[in-house]
């Protein structure tokens, strides 16, 4: 019986990374492929997987090659302005534009450490990003951590932490987002032992 429960054991080892990736694939790829879903609807008038996520794709290259030139940076800054006027959306805009940047900033600056810190609870470690460890707080020294959920790590808390509670990790920001992402399938090497 044991053997049959190591063999078993072994098989689930095998299929859950496999699994996971798949499944998180999927899900993303459904995510994608229906913010185009009714303009796929109207044309085909059903619903037709997979020509939304293409619509999607498209639609993104186009306005990245858009905006990539004078134009089109012309003309999203028009758009930029316009939004900025509109109180609610403008702060829900620099908001989301914020988080973007930090997700895809090539510089390294945003999202450069990553650390360890007792949340939501004491003795519960979370793994965040420093966004900022130069803040002044009542008068003592706070870094702000970005403390991402699992599986996606757009969505996440804000914490102000004292400086002594904060654990450096000696890891890299893409072994950390991977940690998240799996929901802990996988592990960086420096968590191991």
């Amino acid at each position: 019986m044991k053997k049959i429960l190591n063999v078993f054991l072994a098989g689930i080892t095998a299929i859950l990374p496999i699994g996971l990736t798949i499944f998180i694939l999927y899900q993303l790829f459904m995510i994608i492929d229906s913010f185009s879903a009714g303009i796929v609807e109207f044309f085909y008038g059903k619903r037709v997987v997979g020509v939304g996520f293409l619509t999607t794709v498209v639609f993104i290259l186009l306005v990245g090659f858009i905006t990539k030139y004078y134009l089109g940076q012309k003309l999203f800054s028009f758009i930029e302005k316009t939004v900025s006027r509109i109180p609610v959306a403008q702060s829900i805009y620099s908001a989301v534009k914020e988080v973007s940047k930090m997700f895809s900033s090539n510089d390294g600056q945003k999202f450069s450490k990553v650390v360890s810190i007792d949340f939501p609870s004491k003795g519960m470690k979370s793994i965040g990003f420093v966004t900022n460890n130069e803040i002044k707080m009542s008068d003592k020294e706070k870094i702000a951590v970005f403390i991402p959920t699992t599986p996606n790590p757009t969505n996440g808390f804000l914490i102000y932490v004292d400086t002594e509670n904060v654990e450096f990790l000696d890891i890299s920001v893409d072994e950390a987002i991977k940690a998240i992402v799996s929901m802990g399938a996988i592990t960086p090497n420096s968590f191991k032992k």
